[in-house]
């Protein structure tokens, strides 16, 4: 190896960690990192040494792992690490030494990674008809002492997988608490963490799906990127890259399944499993209202209205343009699209006009009591 720093991946255990718990855990720099679940999980290596990659790399660190890997898995992610030392020129290193085994045999089914959002909900609707399971992983965008928001998510994803027919699996992982893992950017590590857990379902599959996602490189997933995470025995497969998000959007936008269940927050700003009024729930509301879903699938709070509550959304992220964009392109209401221009634009309304649309909500009644006072 190149580099003096190393982070040791060791052989992973695996624990019944209660009735019908199944637990793997590693002891990675020294702070240990579990994956569960109900269903019997696989205690390979993989597991461990996808998501330790590149925050291995963000440390300019190798890899020795302690048990066997096959050749194909090598291969692959030697073509990770080229590229992202190509996306991330801050990363470096990442050369792994490993005794070369022959692969696992590969699992009899296919599943997806679901999270109830607008991607992950437009593969489950294409795809269910071949699929025997849909994922999701507790500890990545729902913090695992967060309870009522994960019973919440527990409900609505396992409800609309039932009601295509699919077994709903919950994996719970620390991983997202490691202190390596946790120093690089999400936006980066996001489909390693998601690769680990398919390695830890390798008794039951043979491909995850995951769905596309709309950001341009540089960023952590990308089809080629997203299948190198693979062995022989477990394919990550990326699904629907050829496709704009407003595009699924309009296909799941009157799916009866979904109703009442789109889950695209991530902000966790309520109690509610959307908050209704942060960017991606804007975005997605106006997306559906384009697409000929003006009540959102029932999914977000009526207390935030979408005609009132764009108003507040002042600015967006540069890479987001173009969403929104063909979101204007696509909309008739004049109201709606001067405030989606004005935040295009980066530029608040007025302060006096937001005052007279407040006093209008008051109602002439309530008016004439305050002139009076």
């Amino acid at each position: 190896m190149s580099s003096s720093k190393v982070v040791t991946i060791p052989e992973p255990r695996l624990e019944i960690a209660g009735p019908d718990v199944w637990r793997i855990a590693a002891s990675v720099e020294g702070t240990e990192v579990f994956f569960e679940s109900h269903v019997p999980l696989s205690p390979r290596p993989e597991v461990f040494v996808c998501p330790f990659l590149l925050p291995a790399m963000s440390q300019h660190a190798n890899l020795e792992v302690l048990a066997p890997l096959s050749a194909g898995f090598l291969e692959n992610l030697e073509f990770v690490r080229k590229r992202a030392m190509e996306w991330w020129p801050a990363l470096s290193a990442g050369e792994i030494r490993a005794p070369i085994g022959v692969a696992a045999p590969k699992g009899p089914d296919v599943g997806v990674f679901y999270t109830g959002g607008a991607d992950s909900s437009y593969t489950l609707q294409q795809l269910h008809p071949r699929l025997r399971y849909a994922v999701f992983a507790e500890g990545f965008d729902i913090r695992l002492d967060d309870l009522a928001r994960l019973k919440g998510a527990r409900e609505w994803l396992g409800a609309t997988a039932r009601a295509c027919g699919l077994e709903f699996i919950v994996i719970r992982t620390n991983l997202r608490n490691h202190p390596l893992f946790k120093g690089i950017s999400w936006e980066i590590t996001h489909i390693s963490a998601l690769a680990a857990i398919a390695h830890a379902l390798g008794l039951h599959v043979h491909t995850m799906y995951v769905a596309a996602s709309d950001v341009q490189p540089p960023w952590g997933s990308a089809p080629d990127l997203d299948a190198a995470w693979s062995s022989e025995s477990v394919k990550m497969e990326n699904f629907s890259a050829e496709l704009t998000r407003l595009q699924r959007v309009a296909s799941i936008a009157r799916w009866e399944p979904l109703r009442g269940r789109l889950r695209v927050c991530w902000e966790n700003k309520s109690a509610d499993l959307n908050c209704g009024f942060c960017e991606k729930c804007l975005r997605t509301r106006m997306q559906l209202f384009v697409s000929g879903a003006p009540d959102g699938l029932d999914s977000f709070p009526a207390k935030f209205p979408l005609r009132s509550t764009i108003g507040r959304l002042y600015s967006v992220h540069p890479e987001l343009h173009e969403q929104w964009r063909d979101i204007v392109a696509h909309l008739d209401d004049r109201a709606l699209r001067k405030k989606v221009d004005r935040m295009l634009q980066g530029r608040k309304e007025p302060v006096f006009r937001r005052g007279l649309r407040r006093l209008r909500r008051i109602g002439a009644r309530t008016l004439r009591k305050v002139l009076s006072r």
